[in-house]
């Protein structure tokens, strides 16, 4: 797989993206050696599109690479209408879906008794090494409960001409040039019920400028687990809420120790796998737990026009399995909001405060925010409002506001904007930072195989409470322009351009990127790729210029 020089550890997987959400090429951690194209790249799929998913049933993505060559060529999938082993043995194991099932996706266990009638108890859990989604018919090799696929093959060629300074020591500064590879992935499942299969993806990739093989084994996720209890109540006309829930999510790999690493590297771009799978979020000794226990009560006023509503919340974080480095959070609120149908814009007031330090120090806001429909083609949100601080904290006396704004123009035009200032709260950690920003972008639809997408944006991030992040400035725009001259047949060009300000670090930067790439589909089942990039860095740390260009092929099976 293509990686890069800069992101440890990472293992390029293709996704669809969104051509109306076009994203900024660079976060807090990918200074250097960011590929922000690979979203775009049709050819780098992960092994959720192997022939054995069937058309569509990928937890990834909607259809395949070649979903509209199997139905021209009406390859659809076979199906045996006699039950088998697993359908007749339903009862045996039923417990081991029901048990299993929790850590497929999209599916949870819920437990409510008549004891308790109002109230239940939520499992539910992610492991991507279990799935629902295979269908055994369409397996290359089958074995009893066991499943063996070859899910593609592909080979491939970069030339990178760098010029500028990698970053680490450990990295021939002169390494640019060519770097090739040849491919194959495979998939081996175990079935467990009727339904649940146990799935492991292997890549196996040959590097013939370095005559070296790498191995890797796994299917890059991070297994997470929730808990919750739900006790509802009816008090007359007040609707009671008391719940806890136990979320954790951990960076640990099973298959962290079974790789083979090797590179071959062109300037900032490798294909292989590094011996490293950890980032500073997530490690095979690292975890994120948040269990936030919570009460919340409202009713309707006023003939039922409006709603009247309140809510405390206390949440513990940790970020290790010892369950040290803790944590706390503390929120309030109170709220009024409209109901009904005869104010054209739904307003709603609020009260709430949050305190990261046990109530040392509270962050207070006031709150009006309006929603509504302009036309039938403009939808809006508004809100104000005031935020200060009281406790040990430095005083703060803020102006907080927010504004966004859909409107589709046309059949072939939309256009938005959103722009605010206020207060954001990290999922995993006690950390709120005030932020002020900014982001228009349109999208415009010129014929039906000719589409434009662009945007501008500008953030300024406080620092953190923790300081992991510095206080920055980020201003950011791109355009992208996709074109089908024919129905297998996609060429994009875009140029985007991003600019970071840190005030606690010298480490400011101006970059630029344009690439131009043409994706054609062969047959239904074979794709290429060609792509010409080239990248401007200005920075204090690792400058460079590099002009990039890559020429791929993939068979799926």
């Amino acid at each position: 797989m293509l990686g890069l020089v800069g992101l440890v550890g990472t293992v390029v997987t293709a996704q669809h993206s969104v051509a109306a959400e076009p994203g900024l090429p660079a976060t807090e951690t990918q200074t250097v050696g960011y590929f922000p194209t690979i979203a775009e790249d049709t050819l780098l799929r992960g092994p959720a599109d192997s022939r054995s998913l069937g058309i569509g049933l990928s937890p990834d993505s909607v259809e395949g690479p070649d979903t509209r060559g199997l139905v021209a060529t009406d390859l659809f999938r076979y199906y045996d209408n006699n039950p088998d082993f697993y359908q007749r043995n339903q009862d045996f194991f039923r417990p081991i879906n029901k048990g299993l099932g929790v850590f497929t996706g999209h599916d949870a266990f819920t437990v409510e008794t008549d004891r308790l009638q109002r109230a239940s108890f939520t499992v539910d859990g992610n492991f991507n090494i279990l799935t629902r989604e295979f269908n055994p018919e369409l397996a290359h090799i089958k074995a009893g409960p066991l499943y063996f696929d070859v899910l593609f093959a592909g080979a491939g060629v970069i030339f990178s001409d760098f010029n500028g300074e990698l970053p680490g020591t450990d990295l021939d500064q002169n390494d640019d040039g060519w770097a090739a590879f040849v491919e194959v992935g495979v998939r081996g499942l175990l079935r467990l019920s009727d339904s649940i299969y146990l799935s492991v993806a292997a890549n196996l990739i040959y590097l013939p400028m370095e005559n070296e093989l790498a191995f890797r084994l796994g299917n890059s996720a991070n297994p997470g687990l929730l808990f919750r209890f739900n006790l509802n109540e009816q008090l007359g006309e007040w609707e009671i809420l008391f719940f806890d829930e136990f979320l954790g999510r951990s960076g640990l790999d099973v298959f962290v120790d079974a790789d083979s690493p090797g590179v071959d590297r062109a300037g900032r771009y490798y294909f292989g796998f590094l011996s490293d799978r950890s980032n500073d979020f997530y490690s095979s000794n690292q975890a994120f737990f948040v269990n936030t226990v919570g009460f919340r009560a409202s009713r309707p006023l006023f003939d039922n026009q409006w709603r009247f509503g309140s809510g405390i919340e206390h949440s513990d974080y940790w970020t290790s399995f010892s369950f040290d480095d803790h944590g706390t959070r503390d929120f309030l609120e109170l709220f009024m909001q409209y109901e009904g149908s005869t104010i054209p814009f739904a307003p709603r007031f609020s009260y709430q405060y949050v305190s990261n330090d046990g109530y040392r120090s509270l962050l207070h806001q006031l709150e009006l925010q309006l929603t509504g429909r302009l036309t039938e083609n403009l939808n809006w949100l508004g809100a104000a409002g005031y935020a200060f601080r009281t406790g040990d904290a430095p005083e703060t006396n803020d102006f907080i506001w927010r504004f966004e704004l859909d409107h589709t123009i046309t059949r072939s035009t939309r256009h938005y904007l959103a722009v605010g200032q206020g207060y954001q709260y990290n999922e995993f950690q006690a950390d709120t930072r005030r932020s002020t920003y900014g982001r228009y972008g349109i999208d415009q639809r010129i014929t039906s195989r000719f589409n434009i997408d662009a945007f501008v944006q500008y953030a300024e991030n406080e620092t953190s409470v923790n300081n992991r992040f510095p206080i920055r400035d980020r201003f950011g725009a791109g355009m992208i322009m996709t074109y089908l001259p024919l129905d297998f047949t996609a060429i994009r060009a875009m140029a985007l351009y991003d600019q970071v300000d840190q005030s606690t670090t010298t480490d400011d930067s101006a970059r630029w990127l344009y690439r131009v790439e043409v994706n054609q589909q062969f047959s239904h089942r074979l794709t290429g790729n060609v792509f010409y990039q080239y990248e401007e860095m200005n920075s204090d740390v690792n400058p460079f210029t590099e002009h990039f260009f890559g020429v791929s092929m993939r068979r799926y099976f």
